[in-house]
């Protein structure tokens, strides 16, 4: 699966980068092409880090509420995007590369530009994860697994325990490194006292 995501990432640049990279005005068949790669984007990679949490973090899936999970998953493709894509576009495409290359296209076309690029990126990443949603209550409707939320659920108090067992340890653990420094304090103020 991996490499079908690695493979499917590969075309997904050579088509909306490479090939499909141009200067356009808003709302025109080119804006609207990259437009779509933004939603395509947003989509896809919600439900590859779904996948990649329900693979590698299997830990962390089960116990999580899900509605949290996928809130963190649409909150990590909007950040990819700002963060890594429209920063490429603006700190290095439209900085360095454009400038030294005229006759290439200009990534940014303004804020406006970039808002409704984020804007439709989070969209169809909240749009895969109500599908997402969607599957899980029909699924859970349709063919009920009785065993295995009967096992979530103990697993769920036991992890509620050991949390609290954690928390109380550490409270203590802050108690005594708060001593500890309270002591070497009332140690050094002693010490220039008497002299």
């Amino acid at each position: 699966m991996n490499w079908i995501i690695l493979l499917g990432n590969l075309a997904f640049i050579y088509i909306w980068g490479y090939k499909g990279w141009q200067e356009a005005d808003y709302n025109s068949s080119a804006w609207w092409f990259d437009s779509y790669g933004h939603m395509i984007f947003g989509f896809c990679w919600a439900l590859v880090l779904l996948y990649w949490t329900k693979r590698y973090l299997f830990w962390l899936y089960v116990p999580i509420p899900k509605w949290f999970l996928a809130l963190v998953i649409i909150l990590m493709v909007v950040a990819i995007e700002t963060l890594i894509w429209e920063n490429f576009e603006f700190g290095v495409w439209d900085s360095w590369i454009q400038p030294a290359h005229p006759y290439l296209p200009k990534a940014q076309k303004g804020s406006d530009d970039t808002m409704m690029d984020i804007d439709f990126t989070a969209a169809t990443a909240l749009l895969a994860m109500i599908f997402w949603g969607v599957y899980r209550k029909f699924c859970a409707w349709k063919w009920p697994n009785e065993a295995a939320k009967e096992a979530s659920e103990e697993m769920l108090e036991r992890e509620k325990l050991n949390a609290k067992e954690i928390l109380l340890m550490q409270k203590e653990h802050k108690k005594e490194i708060g001593a500890r420094i309270k002591a070497f304090w009332d140690n050094f103020l002693e010490n220039l006292r008497e002299k």
